[in-house]
């Protein structure tokens, strides 16, 4: 996803369309994201002057995630819109142009749209309909929450006095 600036706008016109099917590696996500798959990123480019392009992107495709309810792996569809400002790297003066999308020769707009796609995976995701599979295991049995609130009552070692205040 990265142009040479000078082809982008032949013939005199302001816009650039595109569509590109993309692999992402998922090195950099969260442990509870498994992989993202079908990514299509569509979007404009706009001309605006010499030193300035407009970026409207959109980004769909499915994370693959680890369900925080069943531990099973989800496909989950995304759809992320974003409009960026990309500048030429001459018109920046000084080192602060950490925050701005800068451009030279080329318009590269790939670690934008890894970082949208990274920034937007979801971190706790589970379907209310899912179902869980294993409810025990060595050393572990999975309790509902009325079971929780029971146990913890009967472990509790001042769970006797709690008797010992009420009127009569």
């Amino acid at each position: 996803m990265k142009w040479l600036r000078s082809s982008l706008f032949k013939d005199n016109k302001d816009k650039f369309v595109f569509e590109e099917k993309l692999d992402i590696v998922i090195d950099n996500f969260d442990a509870s994201i498994k992989g993202v798959e079908n990514v299509i990123v569509s979007g404009v480019l706009t001309r605006s002057g010499q030193n300035k392009i407009f970026v409207d992107l959109n980004i769909t495709g499915n994370y693959k995630v680890i369900s925080s309810r069943t531990l099973n792996i989800l496909t989950v569809p995304f759809n992320i819109v974003e409009q960026e400002e990309f500048i030429d790297r001459n018109d920046i003066y000084g080192d602060d142009y950490f925050d701005i999308n800068v451009m030279d020769m080329y318009i590269d707009i790939t670690d934008l749209v890894n970082e949208l796609i990274i920034i937007n995976a979801p971190t706790n995701f589970y379907l209310d309909d899912e179902v869980v599979e294993k409810i025990n295991g060595k050393d572990w049995t999975l309790l509902s929450d009325e079971d929780y609130i029971v146990e913890q009552k009967e472990d509790n070692p001042f769970s006797a006095l709690s008797d010992m205040f009420k009127e009569k």
